[in-house]
């Protein structure tokens, strides 16, 4: 276990852990992993801490009562709000929203959101082994076209920039032309791997010669478009935000609460340290760093841990995601804050030890998301625009986000 994943706010259920998780792993393993060094085979782990917080008295009554209008997020799937998200987007954009047309009228507005939109659609509850990684590796060499073409987004994106989306008229036509400019793309720059080809994916049975993963992805997000067509799609937006603020609280309030002594740590503290033991010690033994991803308040975590709790784990690479450590320090929450700092001859906390690099990344739309670097010494602030509504949740399972991370954990500091 080379990776360590601390998940973030509103985990309280085992399948909330769970969901979208194969596609997250699978863009790690496809970007990060062999970036850092890691074997094709190495193995990550998620520790779900979720389960260890205290449960409300009222089982969240707080938040509206049951005759009141939803908020929107309890109990719709990742992939519907993103659905409803695209659908918005292309609506205030002009864009026909056929029953046929949802990747086609968001790669309208934004070519890498049909992309990332498309990787999540294909992660599947029992997808059929090895679909997921070929779809992962599809909309790998999508981004870098992408990215490639728009210089990262700054020239432009969407129908605007890509005149051939403007005669795409279905989403069966829209992923066949994609494919077909990815494939000559790569030829053009020889970018793309040895297989490239105008039809790089017939082994896999599809006449359109596209992964069938990617296919069915399609049809599944057809049917999820439908089925959400006649609801009023802004309905509930701002009711929607209070429930991932009222989870922020419910678990920052529930770990601090209980997370325990050096001498009596608490069972989430218990948890996580289990799990960065683990697999440092797999770290050890393969001869590959340690890199611990933490998204949300699992980023809070990770540093009480790191400067606290468990001083002795080595963390080669750090990966802080719309956390906020930067506040909290501010606030002098950590277990190991000194108020004493910042004075004249430290302005900021000093760099853990521990810690090889760290990189934090935030959307500045995200308002959960903090910076670290003007309180930390050593610390990345990497900006990443989402291009999500709700900013917060859309970083990792974005493929325009972990192919960015993987090219800069690369660089040099």
């Amino acid at each position: 276990m080379a990776l360590v994943h601390v998940h973030g706010i509103g985990n309280r259920k085992a399948d909330a852990v769970e969901r979208s998780a194969a596609l997250r792993d699978e863009l790690l393993r496809r970007h990060l992993l062999p970036t850092t060094g890691h074997s094709p085979g190495a193995l990550l782990s998620n520790p779900w801490w979720g389960e260890l917080v205290s449960e409300p008295a009222w089982g969240w009554a707080s938040l509206a009562p049951d005759d009141a209008e939803s908020l929107g997020g309890g109990g719709q799937e990742p992939l519907e709000e993103a659905v409803a998200e695209a659908l918005t987007d292309a609506v205030a954009g002009q864009q026909q929203r056929a029953a046929e047309q949802v990747l086609t009228a968001t790669a309208r507005v934004s070519l890498q959101r049909a992309i990332d939109l498309l990787a999540l659609a294909g992660d599947d509850e029992e997808p059929e082994p090895g679909a997921l990684a070929e779809l992962v590796v599809f909309c790998a060499r999508a981004t870098a076209y992408w990215a490639e073409k728009t210089s990262e987004g700054t020239l432009g994106d969407g129908a605007a920039f890509f005149a051939w989306l403007v005669d795409v008229k279905e989403d069966d036509e829209f992923l066949d032309r994609l494919h077909d400019e990815i494939a000559n793309w790569e030829r053009r720059t020889g970018r793309g791997p040895v297989e490239a080809g105008t039809r790089s994916w017939e082994s896999f049975g599809v006449a359109s010669g596209l992964p069938a993963c990617a296919v069915r992805a399609m049809h599944r997000l057809r049917a999820i478009e439908v089925s959400i067509r006649t609801r009023p799609l802004l309905a509930g937006v701002r009711r929607w935000a209070a429930r991932p603020a009222a989870l922020l609280l419910g678990d920052v309030m529930g770990y601090f609460a209980e997370r325990g002594t050096l001498e009596a740590p608490g069972r989430i503290v218990e948890r996580i340290a289990h799990s960065l033991d683990e697999a440092a010690r797999d770290a050890a033994l393969r001869g590959e760093p340690l890199v611990v991803l933490a998204h949300s308040m699992g980023g809070n975590i990770v540093h009480d841990m790191l400067s606290h709790f468990r001083p002795d784990v080595r963390v080669d690479l750090l990966v802080t995601v719309g956390t906020q450590v930067g506040l909290f320090e501010e606030l002098k929450l950590f277990a190991s804050s000194d108020r004493k700092v910042p004075n004249p001859r430290r302005p900021k906390v000093a760099a853990l030890p521990n810690v090889g690099r760290w990189l934090n990344v935030l959307d500045r739309s995200d308002p959960l998301a903090f910076a670290a670097a003007p309180v930390f010494v050593g610390a990345e602030d990497l900006v990443f625009n989402t291009g999500a509504w709700w900013a917060h949740g859309g970083y990792l399972t974005s493929c325009d986000f972990h192919a960015r991370l993987a090219r800069r954990v690369g660089q040099p500091t």
